[in-house]
Formats: C-alpha cells, sequence, structure tokens
C-alpha cells in the first residue's frame, strides 16, 4: 500500500505514510462532530419524556465539555497530521526533484524548456502541496467516515439509512464519470500555459533582437493571444467541472427531502416513533456537510494527476551511471567508434573515432547539424554514448558518476 501511495501520488516512504495518518486524522475529526448530534438526541428524548432529571444536568454539562475537548484535540491532530506533515513532504519533494534533475542525462533536457521545468518544480509542488493538506486527506476521511456513519444508521433503521443514503453513491458517480472529461479539459489548460510561459521566456531572452529588427509589436501580439487561450481555458476547464460538482452538491441535498418525506409516511404509518424520525433528520444534516466538501475535493484529486504525471516523468527518468572515482593519468581524450542517439532509431553518431591530445588544440569542423556540438558534450560526460568508449587519460569516462566531474 506505501509503494502504491508513493507511485500515485509522487510521494516518499514517509510522505505516504503521513498521508495515511492524515486520512485517518480526518475520519476521527468527523466523527468527533456526530458526539453533539449524540448529545442533542439524549436532551430532546429526556425533554419528550417529561423533562431532564435534576441528576441528568450534570451529565449534559459534562457532555458539552467532553464534545468540545474532543473536537478540539481531533482537530489538533488532524492539523498537525495533514498541513505540518504537507510542507515537510514538500520540502523532500522539491529536494528530491533537485537530485534526480542534476543526475539525469542532458538529453532529457533537450525535450523540455526552462518554462515546463520550472513549472514542474515551482508551480506542481505548491498545487500538490494545496492536494495533501486539503483535498486528498479530507477526501479519503469523508468516504471512510461516512461508510461508518452509514453502518450504524443501518443497523438502526434500515428503511431511514436508505432514504438517506441512496444520493451519496449517485453524486460520487456524477463525479466520478467525469475524470475523463477533467483530465482532457486540465490537459488542455497546461498546455496554454506551458506555451504562455514559453512566450514569456522567449520574449525576455529575445527582447533586444526584437526591438532591433522592429518585430516587437508583432511578437507582443502573438504573446497577448497566448495569454487569452490561458484565460480562455481556465474559464472552460472552472465551468466544466462546476457543472459536475454543483450537479453532484444538488443531488446530494435531495437526501434531506427523502428522509423527511420517507420519515413522514412511516410516521403516519405508525411504524416509526418521533424520536428516531428526530435523529435521522439530527444525522443527515451533520452527514451531508464534509460530503459536500467531499464532492469537489474528489474534483481536485482527479485534476492532480496531471501534474503528478509530470512530475513521475522526472522522478522515472533513468539517470547517469558510473563510478565514484576518477584516477586519469593525464587529459587526452579518445572517442573509440562511439555512437550515439538522442532517442532510440534516431542515430546522430555513428562510428566515431579520434584523440585529442593534452595540449594541444583539437578542431572538430563539419557541416551544421554535423554533431560538433554532440561530440564536445559527450567529451564532457553530458550523455550516455550508445556504443563504444571515451577515455580521457586513458580512463573510460562512461564508468565515471557525473557528479565527480562537476
Amino acid at each position: 500500500m506505501i509503494q502504491r501511495l508513493q507511485k500515485r501520488y509522487a510521494l516518499s516512504e514517509q510522505g505516504a505514510k503521513d498521508l495515511i495518518k492524515g486520512c485517518l486524522a480526518c475520519v476521527l475529526q468527523n466523527i468527533s462532530f456526530m458526539f453533539p448530534v449524540g448529545l442533542l438526541y439524549c436532551l430532546v428524548s429526556d425533554l419528550m419524556k417529561g423533562g431532564v432529571p435534576n441528576g441528568r444536568i450534570a451529565f449534559y454539562i459534562i457532555g458539552c465539555v467532553v464534545c468540545v475537548g474532543l473536537i478540539l484535540l481531533a482537530t489538533y491532530f488532524q492539523y498537525n497530521a495533514t498541513y505540518f506533515a504537507t510542507y515537510t513532504e514538500s520540502g523532500v519533494r522539491r529536494i528530491t526533484l533537485a537530485e534526480r534533475l542534476r543526475k539525469i542525462p542532458l538529453s532529457f533536457f533537450g525535450k523540455k524548456d526552462l518554462a515546463d521545468l520550472t513549472s514542474t518544480i515551482m508551480a506542481d509542488c505548491t498545487f500538490l502541496e494545496q492536494s495533501f493538506s486539503h483535498f486528498i486527506p479530507e477526501l479519503a476521511g469523508s468516504m471512510i467516515s461516512t461508510l461508518l456513519i452509514a453502518v450504524s444508521l443501518f443497523s438502526y433503521d434500515w428503511r431511514m439509512a436508505l432514504a438517506a443514503l441512496w444520493v451519496m453513491p449517485v453524486s460520487f458517480a456524477v463525479v466520478g464519470f467525469s475524470a475523463k472529461v477533467q483530465e482532457r479539459f486540465n490537459q488542455k489548460a497546461m498546455d496554454a500555459k506551458m506555451a504562455c510561459a514559453d512566450g514569456i521566456q522567449e520574449c525576455m531572452e529575445a527582447v533586444q533582437d526584437l526591438k532591433a529588427n522592429n518585430a516587437e509589436t508583432e511578437y507582443l501580439k502573438g504573446l497577448e493571444k497566448k495569454i487569452r487561450a490561458v484565460e480562455r481555458r481556465s474559464i472552460i476547464n472552472e465551468f466544466g467541472l462546476a457543472a459536475f460538482v454543483v450537479s453532484a452538491s444538488l443531488i446530494l441535498k435531495l437526501g434531506i427531502a427523502t428522509v423527511a418525506l420517507v420519515g413522514a409516511v412511516l410516521l403516519m404509518q405508525g411504524s416509526l416513533d418521533v424520536l428516531t424520525f428526530f435523529l435521522f433528520l439530527l444525522v443527515v444534516s451533520r452527514l451531508y456537510d464534509p460530503l459536500q466538501g467531499a464532492l469537489q475535493n474528489l474534483a481536485a484529486v482527479i485534476s492532480t494527476r496531471t501534474n503528478i504525471a509530470r512530475m513521475n516523468e522526472i522522478l522515472d527518468h533513468p539517470i547517469q551511471q558510473g563510478e565514484n572515482q576518477l584516477s586519469n593519468q593525464g587529459y587526452d581524450i579518445s572517442f573509440d567508434h562511439v555512437g550515439f542517439a538522442y532517442n532510440a532509431g534516431e542515430r546522430v553518431l555513428k562510428d566515431v573515432s579520434f584523440n585529442a591530445k593534452q595540449g594541444e588544440v583539437t578542431a572538430l569542423v563539419g557541416p551544421s547539424g554535423g554533431g560538433k556540438t554532440t561530440v564536445s558534450r559527450l567529451a564532457a560526460r553530458f550523455w550516455d554514448v550508445s556504443r563504444g568508449r571515451i577515455t580521457v587519460g586513458g580512463m573510460d569516462i562512461s564508468k565515471i558518476d557525473p557528479e565527480t566531474l562537476l
């Protein structure tokens, strides 16, 4: 289970354990909110029997103090298990990403740009912080606590329990079935943001050239279109999300109406007492509150899949392998039948062999795109070669950890 959570949510082992603790803390908090309902039920029961006996007054006073204490204790535990643990894990996540980026081959960065990597490290991590502190534990906690309360309701009166709980699977199904649509909206919104970020980064880097060629106005018009596209995709994304969540929330509210209707019918038939009817009205008025937030959280959890997939792309990328010891004798660089490809099946270099002597000037001459830059980067151990070997002072640098070259 720990490993599944690590893979699914891009967590460390401790982060996965803290997530489980956070979910359990939310369960305890939701259940603690039901204790005042039970206390009120007991009070109404006494009032309907002719009044509160003198000996019960102290019980209700102590009960109120205990309920407040339990709620405060559960809330304190929930706060520590979600917020504190989340921000600790966020620091670990950022450090892990930085360390991974330091070790993976530069061929990975050939497919990425600065805006994309910055978004993964900053924006995605920030969104996951909010998800693990507000969304995921509360969603899991609401579902587990509601299940426990549902079991107790069925044991009390299955007819009223059905009237109160039938809306839950329907509401969650509405949001759950929208997962594919939301993922598509989220991906399009992310693509629009990346295109806009690329345009802004490109503008900052090339602003002098744009001004020198009188192309600044035309370029800014194109950049404005990208910004408008981000706004448009955000509106569509929010509207699509709200349509499903609001619909599910309206269905959830029907539970109160069905409890009142079914309870009234059973009450008129004489198969239900007033006190039980009152109990179920109390329970459903409190039961749906965490579920209301859980529906919104479910939609937010679905939205995290795009961010986690981008993060796992970095974490799952293979790192460069090698030894930690450098023991070359001299600095002659030798390429021995070296082959290289950025992507499988796309050969860039084939059977390259030459010697670059220490203290001499070696020039790489060839047409544009001939592989001169690739050769120089291979000599600096920025990538792993596909075949052959590269030696520096007689030592095969493909067996050296790239960190030792920094």
